[in-house]
């Protein structure tokens, strides 16, 4: 007769125990989630370390999207496609093309920067 008492006693902790973890659960923050949009990313002359100017650059966005493979050119400013939202996180990767003396065209340094949009058409300028 005595094993009932613990018997009750383990069911109603584990009842307790289940109760805690469903409170636990649906408190969890919501699942991530981003949608698909563009933003304008410009670049500066900074970005030339021999001087010069921004013509082109060759640029791609993590594995979710990219440039031209010929780069784009005529001027320092690209609309790339990236994560847009709640959870956005991309990874743009760039190379600039820079333009000295009129003539002299050189690549400029490969650089990384993090882009967290939280609306498509905003606007960088690195």
């Amino acid at each position: 007769m005595e094993s009932r008492p613990l018997l009750r006693r383990v069911r109603t902790a584990a009842a307790v125990f289940a109760a805690s973890l469903a409170l636990v659960l649906g408190a969890a923050a919501p699942a991530q989630a981003w949608t698909g949009g563009n933003v304008w990313v410009n670049f500066g002359s900074w970005n030339c370390p021999a001087g010069g100017s921004v013509v082109g650059v060759y640029w791609a966005v993590d594995a979710y999207s990219s440039g031209p493979a010929e780069g784009d050119w005529g001027d320092n400013v690209i609309y790339p496609r990236v994560r847009v939202g709640s959870g956005s996180y991309n990874t743009l990767s760039y190379q600039v093309m820079c333009k000295k003396w009129g003539w002299y065209t050189y690549r400029g340094v490969v650089s990384q920067r993090t882009l967290t949009p939280y609306k498509s058409g905003l606007s960088y300028t690195y």
